[in-house]
């Protein structure tokens, strides 16, 4: 008993000592907080700042009350204030509480989104914002769960294109996670019709980070669904510059921007897409006929008749394949060919 009572006395010593040079409003929210009365703490430690304005304390101990009562914004603004007012006593201890609010809503935001509650990761990414708004990967974490939420409620489309105005505010090419930012603020962009300046911060995207080729192959197949031709063009063509920048080309995205560039008639480029489509599958059977139609609506009658030459031995049920040689054929004044090629057209035909 007389022990217990000796160590209570040099605990209280103690404490007395710790909060000597505080104020007694200070020292009481200070004492609040250890008894987790949070409430009265924040009314105490604002008697304290009436008091002395510049109580880095009582401005501490503020911020580890709104901490606990999960005000992150107020959190953030009176721990940096502490550090200000104290930057050699304070400015570790804050930044760490600083940085453990952050890491504690965004872990949260992390693990919402991998149980596919992309609103449960979006309150989460918010909250992280708040605890730290310096911390870029929160906001971009945010402006995704915003758009994705977006994609099947149009209510959350503001709140996205917010989330990404603040993202692209803050962030610098240094970030690591630039490109994804970027890419992800041109996508929104794309999202409020702004496409041209969508395409400029891609422009610049592919140049910084060439590795982004498939965020591009995306977007341009959403263009395509949405017969945007033009731009699903633009997009697979900027996807082609990366690929070969980081050598992983591959025959799709050929295939698709021929199919994009025969939309828009442009079909020399159409012609090269298959081309290349070709030299990774020769045999492909439809990009074999896709490149004939290609030479056909381009009335490149030599080559047409050397494509169909071959299109015939790899597709010899395709009566437009036939059809496409007689008139390149007729073109060309081979009569005969043409006849030969029209009996078979009509020969298939009559058997469908």
């Amino acid at each position: 008993m007389r022990r217990d009572r000796l160590v209570l006395s040099f605990l209280i010593i103690f404490l007395l000592g710790s909060f000597a040079c505080k104020s007694v409003e200070t020292t009481s929210a200070m004492l609040h907080n250890q008894n987790k009365n949070y409430e009265k703490a924040i009314e105490m430690a604002k008697l304290g700042i009436e008091k002395n304005p510049n109580d880095a304390e009582a401005y501490f101990q503020l911020g580890v009350s709104y901490s606990y009562t999960k005000k992150m914004r107020l959190a953030y603004e009176n721990f940096r204030k502490a550090a200000e007012l104290d930057p050699k006593g304070k400015q570790k201890d804050c930044e760490d509480n600083i940085m453990s609010n952050w890491a504690r809503h965004f872990n949260s935001g992390i693990e919402e989104f991998g149980a596919e509650n992309p609103e449960g990761a979006a309150n989460e990414f918010f909250e992280a914002t708040e605890a730290d708004p310096r911390r870029m990967k929160g906001w971009l974490n945010l402006a995704m769960a915003y758009n994705e939420m977006a994609r099947q409620d149009s209510t959350y489309r503001e709140k996205s294109y917010a989330a990404a105005d603040s993202l692209m505010a803050k962030v610098t090419e240094e970030d690591e996670e630039y490109g994804k930012a970027l890419a992800l603020s041109g996508q929104v962009m794309i999202n409020r019709g702004r496409e041209d300046e969508a395409l400029v911060m891609f422009e610049k995207l592919m140049l910084d980070d060439p590795t982004n080729s498939e965020v591009l192959e995306e977007i341009a197949a959403e263009f395509m669904y949405n017969e945007k031709y033009e731009l699903a063009e633009k997009f697979y063509d900027m996807a082609i510059q990366g690929r070969r920048k980081t050598d992983t080309e591959n025959f799709d995205v050929y295939y698709n921007l021929g199919r994009a560039s025969m939309k828009t008639e442009n079909y020399i480029k159409a012609i090269d897409a298959y081309q290349n489509a070709l030299l990774m599958d020769p045999e492909n059977p439809s990009v074999n006929y896709a490149l004939l139609f290609a030479y056909y609506q381009a009335e490149y009658w030599d080559e047409a008749i050397m494509q169909g030459d071959k299109c015939k031995e790899l597709s010899p049920d395709n009566i437009n394949v036939w059809h496409i040689l007689s008139i390149a054929c007729n073109k060309k004044g081979m009569k005969k060919k043409a006849e030969e090629y029209m009996e078979k057209f009509m020969e298939l035909k009559g058997n469908m």
